[in-house]
């Protein structure tokens, strides 16, 4: 027998699922609140519980199970059953087939459809109940069974109100005031992004339906109208981010679902058969799809239990670590000089716009004596660096270095090498040195290492490094637009973000005594003594744990969770799970810790709100994000000298070697290591 603590959470997740949020609370609510109307109520559980038990049958894998979506659709077929018909031998039988049916044809369109990445949403129900219904004409034993939903007790409200809190209910075949008031009172306390789409979306949608119909009152009162709720939820919030970018484009969403569910609703009408959420899938879907190929931005990656932790935590990975996915390093050591950046006057204009050329200066000028000779240049014979680790795709070195004043315009790249990166795309280095490249085609390079030196060749008025990135492996492709990994600038280290024009950078040399110091081991175990004013009050233990997606986390004795990372640039903190302790404080403290071999550094990182604000701003912060994404943003500044960093939270010290943070010190509290 299955684990029975995660049938009942797959149980309850399908109710949570059919308002797009993942949180059991917000299950157990909906399924009290199904009760208002206990044919619906029970019929629903009676196809969970059928679903659950075929799935037994044919021992359907656990993890399968535990995704909602696999069992909602049966849920939403078996209170489509129980609005019709009371509950009898006869529709039980019928939702026991059904649910079985719908769980089936699910799965299978989930991997018909996850092949392209779009979403199953509720056609699995909207087939399924079309046939169940159309069938039903010839039971003759349902009959006797059918329910007058009009005489359901409610109350009474202007219709302007009434009309959407109907609609809101019927998504639970529930299509009353009480029962729409108290979902909607469930999505306020737990999403104010869907409370507001929500109202966007119906009234959107009513105030365009009225006029193509020419009535307002039968707008309202049209019994679909949920399906532009569903849209406009699902188009901003849910498979696109909450921006005010899809608050648009889920508008036109909803609009193109009006014309839709009239459509559907004249066909239909002819066999008496509801239009259900046809319109809302036929939409999403196809909006997906065609934006998926488009490779939209504005996709959500990672949908999480609520819109506003989607959007928390884009903003927060966005913030911190970038949106580009194209990050570079330096392809040179020490410090260098912009000479052209994106979009310059002079070579980077329309296709090759993005691509970045330095050169080395000393009291401002490239060149010492008067820079008749490439070899007077100070960039001229510089090691060049491999940005990115990878395997070289082609390469040249067989051009002669130009003479100061003039260009090779045949070979315009002159020696060159292009090197695919581990995450896909390419970089290709120009002007490089003849015969200096220390690679060949085939070989590995890691980041950093030398693979050639600085030349004059090609199209190149004086010695500098010329880099760019790309989406092909070919001499010549258009440049995709990058930025830098990390580069320090007026002591200043920045992250993920692309110098200005004749700005002096300094690449970053890193330290790996500091990487090997914090590589964590899955079940290391850190003890400290916690001091408050110097006085001993208890001991704490931190140990290393892995999750089911093999991601480390620090946990302590209440089960708090703190998720770290190391990619051998920098350790850093990424994610907070838990209530206040002192595994959040060290997440504000330290929230990430560079390897840098360098005196000392000042950098800005950008926390999550929830990590750094009470609970009631970082909500109201998190909702006005949408609007303007900059509401998200808290600006952090720390310090680090390779043995502590500092900020106003307070400072964490690292044993200089061993592996371990020593010292943990905010306000008067202080948590020693025992080493």
């Amino acid at each position: 027998m299955r684990n029975i603590k995660t049938l009942l959470h797959s149980f309850i997740k399908s109710y949570s699922s059919l308002l797009f949020l993942n949180n059991v609370w917000v299950g157990l609510a909906l399924l009290m609140i199904g009760f208002t109307n206990p044919s619906v109520a029970i019929s629903g559980i009676f196809a969970v519980v059928f679903t659950i038990a075929f799935a037994e049958l044919i021992e359907f894998k656990e993890a399968y199970l535990a995704q909602g979506f696999y069992i909602y659709n049966s849920l939403l077929v078996g209170m489509g059953i129980g609005y019709i018909f009371i509950p009898s031998l006869t529709s039980i039988v019928l939702i026991a087939m059904s649910a079985a049916f719908t769980f089936m044809f699910s799965f299978m369109l989930n991997r018909l459809f996850g092949a392209y990445k779009i979403p199953i949403l509720s056609l699995p129900f909207s087939v399924v109940t079309m046939f169940i219904y159309l069938a039903s004409l010839n039971y003759s034993g349902l009959f006797s069974t059918l329910i007058n939903n009009s005489t359901h007790y409610d109350i009474e409200l202007p219709l302007i109100i009434s009309g959407f809190l109907k609609s809101f209910g019927t998504i639970f075949f529930l299509p009353t005031n009480i029962a729409g008031f108290l979902m909607l009172v469930v999505v306020l306390m737990f999403s104010r992004i869907i409370f507001v789409m929500a109202l966007s979306g119906y009234y959107f949608g009513v105030l365009l339906h009225s006029y193509f119909i020419g009535s307002f009152i039968q707008a309202l009162h049209d019994p679909y109208a949920f399906n532009y709720i569903l849209v406009a939820v699902a188009l901003c919030g849910v498979f696109l981010l909450p921006t005010i970018k899809n608050f648009f484009l889920s508008l036109i969403g909803v609009a193109i679902s009006v014309f839709l569910t009239d459509a559907i609703a004249m066909l239909f009408n002819y066999y008496a058969i509801p239009v259900f959420t046809l319109p809302f899938n036929i939409t999403v879907i196809v909006f997906i799809f065609i934006l998926s190929i488009t490779y939209y931005k504005g996709f959500n990656l990672e949908i999480k239990a609520t819109p506003e932790y989607s959007l928390s935590n884009y903003l927060s990975r966005v913030f911190r670590f970038g949106s580009n996915p194209m990050q570079i390093a330096l392809p040179f050591s020490g410090e260098w000089s912009v000479y052209q950046g994106f979009d310059d006057e002079w070579t980077h204009k329309g296709e090759y716009r993005y691509a970045y050329d330095f050169v080395k200066k000393k009291d401002g000028k490239t060149h010492k004596n008067d820079g008749l000779y490439a070899q007077d240049y100070y960039a001229f014979g510089e090691s060049v660096l491999a940005p990115v680790s990878g395997y070289v795709v082609d390469a040249r070195h067989d051009l002669v270095d130009n003479i100061i004043g003039e260009v090779d315009r045949i070979n315009n790249w002159g020696n060159y090498i292009i090197i695919k990166s581990d995450e896909g795309f390419f970089v290709e280095i120009s002007h490089l040195m003849q015969y200096s490249l220390s690679v060949k085609v085939g070989d590995y390079v890691q980041r950093n290492s030398v693979i050639a030196k600085c030349g004059n060749s090609g199209y190149s008025p004086e010695p500098h490094i010329h880099i760019q990135t790309q989406s092909v492996g070919v001499l010549g492709g258009f440049g995709s637009e990058f930025c830098f990994s990390e580069y320090i600038q007026n002591g200043e280290l920045l992250f993920h973000t692309i110098p200005q024009k004749n700005s002096k950078i300094t690449a970053v040399v890193s330290d790996r005594s500091i990487s090997s110091r914090l590589h964590f081991i899955l079940d290391d175990v850190f003890t400290y003594e916690v001091y408050e004013k110097q006085e001993y009050v208890e001991q704490v233990s931190f140990r290393v744990k892995m999750d089911a997606y093999s991601q480390f986390f620090l946990e302590d004795a209440d089960e708090n969770q703190l998720y770290f990372y190391n990619d051998y640039q920098q350790f850093y903190f990424y994610n907070y799970k838990g209530k206040e302790s002192h595994l959040k404080m060290l997440f504000k403290i330290a929230p990430r810790i560079p390897f840098v071999s360098f005196c000392k550094v000042n950098f800005t990182d950008y926390l999550p709100l929830y990590v750094v604000k009470t609970k009631v701003e970082a909500m109201a912060r998190e909702f006005l994000s949408m609007f303007n994404p900059n509401f998200y943003k808290e600006a952090c500044r720390y310090t680090f000298d390779g043995k502590k960093i500092s900020s106003k939270y307070g400072e964490v010290h690292l044993e200089p070697t061993n592996k371990a943070l020593t010292l943990i010190s905010y306000n008067t509290t202080q948590l020693r290591r025992k080493l």
